[in-house]
Order: structure tokens, then sequence, then C-alpha cells
């Protein structure tokens, strides 16, 4: 009876490591992202939510975006990165979002800071250029 009870508790304690170590921290921010004003990203920008705004410049069904790590070339190592793809015809438009560190990420109105992007060929057989986007404000006008 207690090797029974002793590998029930086991089988409780690993299932419950794996729930815990499947956190949902990274689809929290990754929806915190989408509903954040662009105009709150960057001055000039319209009050839309990030999401709605990258939809509508990109005429694409739903940009995707993904959680993974990256360097942001600060100082700080690397971190976690939000990487927002969104197809514009012939073009693949590529955003990368830092998200905070853990420590800033208890404060409720910490936001992802925008890293870097580029606008490539959707196709990668095309021969077109890769153009950086350093602003979030120049992607309009590289995209029209």
């Amino acid at each position: 009876m207690m090797k029974f009870m002793l590998s029930l508790l086991m089988v409780g304690l690993l299932a419950g490591s794996r729930c815990s170590s499947q956190s949902p921290d990274g689809q929290n921010w990754i929806e915190k992202l989408k509903q954040t004003p662009v105009a709150t990203m960057e001055a000039g920008l319209p009050q839309k939510a990030f999401n709605q705004w990258l939809a509508e410049l990109t005429k694409s069904a739903q940009p995707r975006y993904e959680l993974g790590g990256c360097e942001t070339g600060d100082t700080a190592a690397a971190g976690k990165c939000i990487t927002v793809t969104a197809d514009a015809g012939v073009r693949r438009v590529e955003l990368t979002f830092a998200v905070p560190a853990e420590s800033a990420a208890q404060e409720s109105k910490q936001a992802c800071t925008f890293v870097r992007g580029a606008i490539g060929p959707s196709d990668p057989r095309s021969k077109q250029p890769t153009r950086l986007v350093r602003k979030l404000s120049d992607l309009p006008a590289m995209l029209h």
C-alpha cells in the first residue's frame, strides 16, 4: 500500500511540474503585444491595437506570432523575443520584439519593445533584396 501511495505521489509531482513548466507566460506576452496600441510603441502611430494595425498594413489574414530566444543587442544577455511574421503580397514582413526581463515582467505596465524588422520576398527563391526596418513608423511607407 505504501509503494502505491508513493508512486501516486511521484506521478502527481511529475504531472504538476510538467504543467508548471508549460506556463502560459509566452502566450500572455503574445496576447499583450497583439492588444498594445502602436501609439504607445512609437510616437506618431495610430491608437490601434498592434495586431489590427499590422493586418491592415499587410492586407494579410492574420500575422503569425512565435515566442523564442534572441539577442537584443543590448549589454544584457540573450532573452526572449516574439517574432511576428506577416505576408504582404509577394513580400514577407518579419518584426522582432523583446519581452521584458523576468523582474520587469512583474510590473503590469511593462510592454514588449521593438528590436528590429525586415521586409523581404515571401518566396525564398526570389532575388528581391531584404530591407531593414529600424522603426515601426517606417513600415507603412516601405509596404506601399
